[in-house]
């Protein structure tokens, strides 16, 4: 296996701030070799209120926590190091900034990184419905309805050219599945 070789399936994960999805993702996440790991600052706070972070470290190749905005790994999207850009859960901000070309942060940094050397991007927003049950760090359902703008975000990011937005992490784990696929 040459070099190059050896990045054909690895995936580029970005988890943001969100406490929605965040079990669900992190658990597929644990399904696939080669996954770097990218958290920004509050999901960092988010995945120990969580009790995820240990399980993201065992997942994961590499694990980076936020230090900047303009991260050096964002230099391997041109570089061809990774098949796919997971970004998952994906907080409103974070689907906002993006949605409207915004590149102020870890994430929408990558996103718009990601987006400019062609490699695929998959979304899994927390905004997907009006009304969704999440679980908050005890335990507890809640009932969680976001607001109009979030969701027109949501929308608006769907129809992204590169972008393959998904709303459930079935539908997440079977984007990443072809991506991996298609190489």
């Amino acid at each position: 296996m040459t070099d190059t070789d050896s990045f054909t399936s690895a995936i580029c994960w970005v988890v943001t701030g969100a406490g929605h999805f965040l079990r669900e993702s992190v658990g597929l996440m644990s399904r696939f070799d080669s996954v770097d790991v990218f958290m920004t600052r509050a999901a960092a706070e988010v995945a120990a209120r969580y009790s995820v972070t240990a399980t993201i470290g065992n997942s994961a190749r590499l694990v980076s926590v936020e230090k900047d905005y303009s991260s050096a790994p964002l230099i391997h999207f041109s570089g061809r190091k990774y098949s796919v850009l997971v970004i998952a859960p994906a907080t409103a901000n974070t689907v906002a900034k993006c949605s409207l070309g915004i590149a102020d942060s870890l994430a929408s940094n990558f996103f718009a990184q990601a987006g400019k050397s062609g490699t695929p991007i998959v979304v899994l927003p927390t905004d997907v419905a009006p009304e969704a049950s999440s679980v908050t760090p005890s335990g507890r359902t809640i009932t969680i309805r976001p607001r109009p703008v979030d969701l027109r975000h949501t929308d608006a990011l769907s129809e992204f050219s590169g972008v393959t937005l998904v709303r459930s992490v079935d539908d997440l784990d079977a984007a990443i599945r072809r991506f991996l696929h298609d190489e």
